[in-house]
């Protein structure tokens, strides 16, 4: 009996010390590793799309669950897919003479950041121009090559707007870099408590629900639906995620962010269009969060709902985040016959165009990969 009970005591001392050690590591983690971010306070979030502890989506939606996962990582070790460009997928930033001529001008960073001029004045769309789409520098998702323009680079930047706050669309280190040369963060409900957390003062800070709009003299920007789902690390759907309208007047343009497919589209396109252009995630899907990821085709839907324009791909080409190659989504995008090329824009990461005046550059990423 003495020996059962020393071996019970030897298991509980074990058991106890491996509980202590997960959960120091836990709170190191959370409150000593600053990318992880800051919760809202929930009493004092006023919304309809928010219960009273998470926000909720326009309709019924599956993010992925524990249920999926043991498929997800048998077909992420199994894939034989091309999960990386060559090493020469390097980019600069391209100049354009046209800048400041009074049209809209767009570089695109890679995944779905966008950095947007029209009159010599800018503004950032979901900076992430990180080395890792992840709350650890030394694991997680890594991007393919770095950003063509580094956050120190950027010019000065009249609004920064953030669709949602996922390492891959919102990350610690650009924001630290860049939040001193940004007159405004205009952020989903919620977020602006990671912003202040990262010394981002108050001032500069507008915290959005849906419908809501910053205005200036020269633009107009309305926070819109999207079907995604939010969090970092240990937090899920406590802050709100959001497509976005940007009016100049006489150019509108839809950041579509990171959303799932819905008919929400259209409601945006009669409320708010019609879009010159059109920013539309094509990339990361998968059948099992297929609420939250648009595949191309889903995209092409999406950019018909809204009622046309120019069409944008974005959150494609930088990160591996799901078990497709890198290049499919650009593939059947471009390989569909349910859209006009004419229509598609297409440029290399940092490369300034003027898409009202775009002509399509439909194959320059196959020269990026083996299959080609």
């Amino acid at each position: 009996m003495k020996k059962i009970v020393s071996i019970l005591k030897r298991v509980f001392i074990v058991i106890f010390f491996l509980v202590l050690i997960v959960s120091l590591g836990i709170f190191m983690v959370k409150y000593l590793n600053p990318t992880i971010g800051k919760a809202p306070d929930a009493s004092k979030i006023k919304s309809s799309n928010f219960n009273g502890k998470t926000f909720i989506n326009p309709i019924p939606t599956k993010a992925g669950g524990l249920g999926d996962a043991p498929k997800i990582i048998k077909d992420y070790v199994t894939r034989k897919v091309e999960s990386s460009p060559k090493s020469t997928y390097l980019f600069n930033e391209q100049k354009n003479d046209s800048i400041g001529n009074g049209k809209v001008h767009l570089n695109w960073l890679g995944h779905a950041a966008v950095l947007l001029e029209k009159n010599n004045q800018y503004i950032l769309l979901d900076p992430m121009l990180g080395e890792r789409a992840s709350p650890f520098s030394f694991m997680g998702p890594k991007r393919y090559s770095p950003s063509p323009i580094a956050p120190e680079d950027l010019p000065e930047i009249e609004a920064v707007v953030i669709s949602h706050d996922h390492y891959d669309h919102l990350d610690y280190s650009t924001i630290k870099t860049i939040h001193p040369k940004v007159k405004m963060f205009l952020v989903p409900l919620g977020v602006g408590a990671t912003l202040r957390y990262w010394d981002v003062p108050d001032s500069k800070i507008k915290e959005m629900d849906w419908h809501n709009n910053y205005q200036t003299d020269n633009f107009n920007i309305t926070a819109t639906p999207a079907r995604h789902f939010s969090g970092r690390l240990f937090t899920q759907n406590n802050t709100l995620w959001a497509s976005w309208v940007i009016d100049y007047s006489d150019e509108k343009v839809y950041f579509g962010g990171d959303t799932g497919i819905f008919n929400g589209f259209k409601d945006i396109g009669d409320k708010y269009g019609p879009f010159d252009l059109s920013l539309i995630p094509i990339g990361a899907y998968n059948p099992s969060w297929h609420d939250i990821h648009m595949d191309p085709i889903e995209g092409i839907d999406a950019f018909h709902q809204l009622g046309g324009g120019k069409f944008l791909p974005i959150h494609w080409g930088t990160f591996d985040l799901a078990i497709h190659s890198w290049y499919e989504p650009i593939e059947l995008l471009t390989a569909s016959d349910q859209i006009n090329k004419e229509n598609l824009i297409t440029p290399k990461p940092g490369e300034w165009i003027t898409p009202s005046t775009y002509l399509p550059n439909l194959d320059w990423w196959k020269e990026y990969s083996n299959k080609f």
